[in-house]
C-alpha cells in the first residue's frame, strides 16, 4: 500500500482520497488543504511528525486529486466523509486542521463532529465573507474571484480553468505570476527549495481531474457556510500572519470573536504561508494535552 495515494470508496459510490504521513499509531490529525491544493500538503520535513508522534492524514476534497467530482455538495457534508474515513481507519477521536480554504472545512468538523474531535486548528483561514468589510485589504485579484464566488460562478469556474493551464503549463511563470502581490515574508518562505517543490506537486495535484472541483470550493466557501461558528464546541486555535493578504487579519479577528472555546496566535511579520516554517509549533499546540 502506497500511504501518499490511499482511496476509500464512500457509500454513495465515490473514490476519497487521503494520504498519511508520520507515525502510525501517533496521535491522528485529519488536515484539510488550502484552494487548489491535495493530500499532498504536509510538513517538509516528515521528522516534524516523527518527533510529535502524529498520524498526520491529508485528505483530497471532492474533485482534487484522488477523490472524485460531487457536483451537487455543500459544505456541510464533509464532516460525514471525514466521519467514513474515521470509521475506516478505525480511529474514534481525532484533531484537525485546515489551511486557508481548508479551515472552513475544519470548523465545519468542529461544529458537527463535537464527540469525535478533541481540538482544530484554523490555519490562515478564511471567514465568513458575509461579515461586515470582509474584502478589506484583499488584491484586487483576490476580490473579484471572492466577489465572483458569491454572484458571478461562472466567473470562477473561467477563472479556475485558467489557473489550471498555467499551473500544469508553465509551473515557474505560473508561481511568480501568482505570488506577485504577496509579502517578501511569503515569498522568502515559499522560494526555499524544500517549499516550492512540494507546493507546485500539490497544487498540479490538486488540479489533476480538472478544474470544476477548486471552482466548486471556491463558491462553497465564500458563500453561507450552513452552520455557526457560535455552536462549536471543541477548542479551536486560530493562527494567523499579521502580514496576510490573500486572508487579511481581520479575517482571524472574526473568527476569534464568534468561536467561544478558542485561542488566537497572532503572527507578527508573517505572511499567508508561514505555516510552512511553523508545523511544529502549530501541531504541537493543537495536540497538547494540557490545553484539551
Amino acid at each position: 500500500m502506497d500511504p501518499e495515494n490511499q482511496t476509500l470508496i464512500l457509500k454513495d459510490g465515490r473514490t476519497f482520497g487521503y494520504a498519511e504521513y508520520g507515525v502510525s499509531t501517533g496521535s491522528p490529525v485529519f488536515h484539510f488543504h488550502g484552494s487548489g491544493s491535495s493530500r499532498l500538503e504536509k510538513p517538509a520535513s516528515e521528522n516534524i511528525l516523527i518527533r510529535l508522534d502524529i498520524r498526520f492524514i491529508s485528505v483530497d476534497r471532492p474533485g482534487h486529486g484522488l477523490s472524485d467530482y460531487q457536483p451537487e455538495r455543500r459544505l456541510m457534508d464533509w464532516p460525514k466523509d471525514i466521519m467514513q474515513l474515521a470509521d475506516h481507519l478505525g480511529l474514534e477521536k481525532f484533531y484537525v486542521s485546515g489551511h486557508s480554504a481548508g479551515g472552513p472545512y475544519a470548523l465545519a468538523c468542529a461544529h458537527e463532529l463535537p464527540g469525535r474531535i478533541i481540538a482544530g486548528a484554523a490555519i490562515s483561514s478564511v471567514a465568513p465573507m458575509s461579515r461586515p468589510r470582509a474584502y478589506d485589504g484583499m488584491p484586487i485579484l483576490n476580490q473579484i474571484l471572492a466577489r465572483s464566488a458569491r454572484k458571478l460562478p461562472w466567473l470562477t469556474h473561467l477563472a479556475r480553468k485558467i489557473t489550471r493551464g498555467m499551473i500544469l503549463q508553465d509551473v515557474e511563470k505560473a508561481s511568480k505570476q501568482l505570488m506577485a502581490s504577496l509579502p517578501d515574508s511569503d515569498k522568502e518562505t515559499l522560494y526555499k527549495p524544500e517549499h516550492i517543490e512540494n507546493m507546485v506537486h500539490s497544487i498540479q495535484e490538486g488540479f489533476r481531474q480538472g478544474s470544476d472541483g477548486v471552482a466548486h470550493d471556491d463558491i462553497l466557501v465564500n458563500n453561507e457556510w450552513g452552520f455557526e461558528l457560535t455552536s462549536i464546541k471543541p477548542r479551536i486555535d486560530i493562527w494567523h500572519g499579521e502580514l496576510d493578504v490573500n486572508v487579511p487579519i481581520h479575517a482571524a479577528y472574526y473568527l476569534h470573536e464568534q468561536i467561544p472555546n478558542n485561542r488566537l496566535f497572532d503572527l507578527q511579520d508573517m505572511g499567508h504561508f508561514f505555516i510552512l516554517n511553523c508545523w511544529e509549533d502549530v501541531l504541537s499546540e493543537l495536540i497538547d494535552p494540557f490545553h484539551n
